[in-house]
């Protein structure tokens, strides 16, 4: 059973999750428009610690998170954050849709079962169908 706790404020996005292995992917995705491009690794400040066989996360992604009003007023196009998956030894570990209303350098926390040395993978889309990764290996 799996037990999902989400809170969404102006500063951050946090959720607690509980056996994590039983997370599955939104049947949504499949309708998702396919990336144009192959997926960028990028920079974030990801911090994985391992204790008791759960893993706590933190993750701080740098994005402007353009929403279409303010796209709008600066004469750009809108671009935020549209989806937030992480994976740890080989499965889905978290699973976010976003919208325009995530905070500007959005920061996201979630706990899951997991074990120290495995490598954890943070994959965010944007609005534009564009994809960015990065790595970190859990402490």
């Amino acid at each position: 059973m799996k037990k999902l706790i989400l809170t969404l404020s102006s500063v951050a996005l946090m959720a607690t999750m509980v056996n994590a292995e039983e997370v599955k992917a939104p049947a949504t995705e499949a309708a998702a428009p396919a990336a144009t491009v192959a997926p960028t690794e990028v920079k974030m400040k990801i911090k994985a610690k391992e204790k008791d066989g759960v893993v706590k996360v933190k993750i701080a992604i740098s994005h402007d998170m353009l929403t279409y009003d303010q796209a709008k007023k600066k004469g750009k196009v809108a671009n935020f954050i549209t989806h937030v998956t992480a994976t740890a030894g080989g499965k889905v570990v978290y699973d976010a849709s976003t919208s325009q209303f995530l905070s500007k350098n959005p920061l996201l926390k979630f706990k899951f079962n997991g074990k120290k040395g495995d490598e954890l993978k943070i994959t965010y889309t944007q609005l534009k169908g564009e994809v960015f990764f990065a790595t970190k290996k859990i402490k």
